[in-house]
């Protein structure tokens, strides 16, 4: 809608990757996982595109 595409971060949980090592229960980790939002990030990202992400983000904070 506002071209603005976030991504989940490391979701699921990292420690959930039973192919690689076997399952550990982090708690902490496996709530944040479920919960974190990446915004856009890079390396060309300017100022404007960084002041609208902001407000998107705060206008959705204030519903």
């Amino acid at each position: 809608m506002n071209n603005i595409f976030p991504r989940r971060y490391f979701y699921p949980s990292v420690n959930t990757y039973t192919e690689i090592v076997a399952y550990q229960p982090t708690p902490v980790s496996e709530d944040i996982a479920k919960r974190i939002l990446c915004l856009p990030l890079y390396w060309k990202l300017g100022i404007n595109e960084i002041y609208k992400i902001i407000s998107l983000v705060g206008n959705l904070i204030q519903r």
